[in-house]
């Protein structure tokens, strides 16, 4: 009987370790390698907030600056609610031209939560200059876990886009030999 009951015990052990180990299937399917959201401009906009900032030094080299947040829901190509995106744009103006600095944060209902930062320059200070800043090209992990995260630990190309009503999100996931070249860099 106690010999019946280790084997339960192990064959119960066995079969938590592998389901939680598991990161290439969610309940029997296949995680997709390629998964794009998107989210409208307009949304976005409406949400927008402005952090008051202020030059502290009478010296400054900043002529201008804002502080903005905003967020707004992401959507699948099936054009259902799959969760929110949400950013902070730090604007400082000079005499060598306008600086945005990009807190990018985006959490979808099936466990992919990622954040990154976009560095760039803008023509002027209009909200919708401000918007597409968000346009960009880079590499994320998925390093934040919250409850039920299939992602957790996997890399992606991520490309943001935008045309005339909305931003998009397209991420790539990285074979793990990839992964592995990539960290074994830095």
């Amino acid at each position: 009987m106690l010999i019946k009951q280790n084997t339960n015990i192990k064959t119960v052990l066995l079969l938590v370790f592998i389901t939680l180990t598991s990161q290439s299937h969610i309940y029997g399917r296949e995680l997709p390698k390629k998964i794009t959201y998107y989210l409208y401009i307009t949304d976005f906009a409406k949400s927008f907030i402005q952090i008051p900032t202020s030059n502290l030094s009478v010296n400054s080299v900043t002529i201008a600056s804002s502080y903005l947040a905003g967020r707004a829901p992401i959507y699948d190509m099936d054009n259902k609610k799959v969760g929110t995106c949400s950013a902070s744009f730090l604007n400082m103006q000079t005499s060598d031209g306008i600086f945005t600095d990009i807190a990018n944060y985006l959490a979808a209902d099936n466990g992919l939560i990622v954040t990154w930062f976009t560095p760039t320059t803008l023509i002027n200070l209009e909200l919708d200059s401000i918007i597409r800043s968000m346009v960009t090209k880079c590499r994320v992990i998925a390093s934040t876990k919250v409850g039920f995260n299939p992602y957790f630990g996997r890399t992606f190309n991520l490309v943001v886009s935008s045309d005339s009503s909305k931003i998009y999100f397209k991420f790539t996931e990285l074979p793990k030999r990839k992964r592995n070249l990539i960290t074994q860099d830095n």
